[in-house]
């Protein structure tokens, strides 16, 4: 049960944008299926899930509430998530491998997941930020779903030895407390600078990817 089905793959290329705004999904298992194509984002386009509520709250292993093979994000592109709420059961994305290359930028910003995993990544290490590539989690809170007790931004995994993740941590809340330290509370599998809540910081917040507007 999906509200999206992709058979092919979802591409975003040269300067598109896709946006999931403003909207309410109530589904048993899947918001976003596609086990067996993959996601791209590229050429400064963007990729932006915001202002949305999705319910998903299976409690099966493995089965996420937006599911790819893959997903890539290059070429200076952003991928991001922004002022939702996630009532799910194992996890928000999941995906084999995450790429993120070319100077792009992922955000999750001012978010409520309730989710074992925000980000569940099957290969170990399958987590690559290339490039000066930014993540960048902000103002979000975290807690478990109805999948198990526990909450993650991510499932376990290391970055690759060719890679230098660059993750900015601002003000985020896990099971009712601040997070402190990232790798312990969140599974984060890469050191992330960690800014106090209301830090003005160009580089976290406002990070200059090669699209011609982000929302």
């Amino acid at each position: 049960c999906a509200a999206i089905l992709v058979e092919h793959g979802l591409g975003v290329y040269l300067s598109s944008a896709f946006y999931m705004d403003n909207c309410v999904v109530i589904s048993r298992t899947h918001v976003m299926y596609a086990l067996a194509s993959e996601l791209r984002v590229g050429g400064g386009s963007v990729f932006s899930i915001q202002n949305s509520s999705w319910i998903a709250p299976s409690i099966e292993y493995d089965e996420g509430a937006c599911v790819f093979k893959d997903v890539a994000v290059d070429g200076g592109s952003v991928l991001q998530i922004v002022s939702s709420t996630f009532r799910l059961g194992f996890a928000m994305l999941t995906a084999d491998t995450l790429a993120v290359t070319g100077g792009s930028w992922v955000v999750h910003r001012n978010n409520e997941f309730r989710t074992a995993y925000v980000v569940y990544v099957a290969a170990y290490y399958g987590i690559a930020f290339r490039d000066q590539s930014v993540w960048s989690i902000l103002d979000n809170k975290l807690t478990y779903g109805s999948f198990s007790s526990f909450t993650y931004m991510t499932s376990n995994w290391s970055p690759p030895s060719d890679t230098h993740p660059i993750i900015y941590g601002v003000c985020n809340e896990a099971r009712g407390s601040p997070v402190t330290n990232y790798q312990e509370e969140l599974n984060i599998g890469a050191p992330v600078t960690l800014l106090d809540c209301g830090a003005c910081t160009l580089d976290a917040v406002c990070f200059a990817a090669r699209t011609s507007s982000i929302s």
